[in-house]
């Protein structure tokens, strides 16, 4: 009796580590997060650290729950396709839409969204509808951008109407040497990228918005094989800093340093 009872004990002892070990939830090298270099919501800063308006809430974000990560900036299409295969593994700033519900585990909205469709300032008469831009003008967007996304829901052919690249810096290049009319980006994000970009001198106007997008807030999205505990310490963590006003206010303070209009 006593034999089995200490044959139970040391069965116990040595589970519970085993235990512990498989529910602990992964952080440091095994939970990678990703995004792109889309300023001003995130960039690789001059110090080589990832920076921006939406990697400052991610932080924020990982302080709270007591997790690190492992940060990695990639073209959008490589973390895009990494947060859909990868397990334990994060992505921002990722706009969230009806098709793409399913695809992710969504933790919490960042920022607001819009699209807008830009073309280089001139005097002649810009397109006033889609049919009139899906007829005249091929259209510039990001590889796996939500803005393809947007565009295929509204009939646009790639090859025909768009083309894609891998950064908003080379359809904006792109429209400056006049190889294509159009691009898509939001006013907050082209604002920066001309800031950034010096060498860019094309005056942009805003042609009209992406019907649709203001729909497709961005937001920090896990993949569908993230550890459930990640996912309720983020969750928790976002809730918190919604309710206390850290969000807002690291929103505000971006928000006031520059407050382009589409026009």
């Amino acid at each position: 009796m006593f034999a089995t009872a200490r044959r139970t004990a040391l069965l116990l002892a040595l589970m519970i580590p085993l235990f512990m070990a498989l529910s602990a939830p992964v952080h440091g090298a095994d939970l990678l997060v990703v995004t792109e270099e889309s300023p001003p919501y995130n960039f690789m800063a001059p110090n080589g650290e990832i920076a921006g308006l939406s990697s400052e809430i991610v932080h924020a974000l990982f302080n709270e729950a007591g997790l690190k990560g492992n940060f990695q900036l990639y073209p959008w299409a490589r973390s895009f396709s990494l947060a859909r295969t990868r397990p334990n593994t994060l992505i921002f700033s990722i706009a969230r839409s009806a098709p793409r519900e399913h695809l992710f585990i969504w933790i919490g909205e960042l920022l607001p969204h819009t699209g807008w469709f830009y073309r280089a300032r001139q005097k002649t008469a810009m397109p006033t509808s889609l049919n009139q831009i899906k007829s005249c003008c091929t259209v510039c967007v990001v590889s796996k951008d939500i803005a393809e996304d947007d565009l295929k829901h509204l009939g646009f052919v790639l090859g025909k109407n768009y083309i894609t690249t891998v950064s908003y810096e080379d359809c904006m290049r792109l429209v400056q040497t006049n190889a294509v009319p159009l691009l898509v980006d939001s006013p907050l994000s082209l604002a920066w990228e001309q800031s950034l970009h010096r060498n860019i001198r094309v005056n942009f106007e805003g042609v009209m918005a992406v019907p649709g997008s203001g729909n497709e807030p961005l937001y920090l999205a896990a993949s569908l094989g993230t550890d459930a505990a990640v996912v309720a310490r983020l969750k928790k963590a976002y809730e918190t800093l919604q309710k206390s006003g850290k969000i807002e206010q690291i929103r505000r303070h971006f928000m006031e340093s520059l407050n382009p209009s589409p026009q």
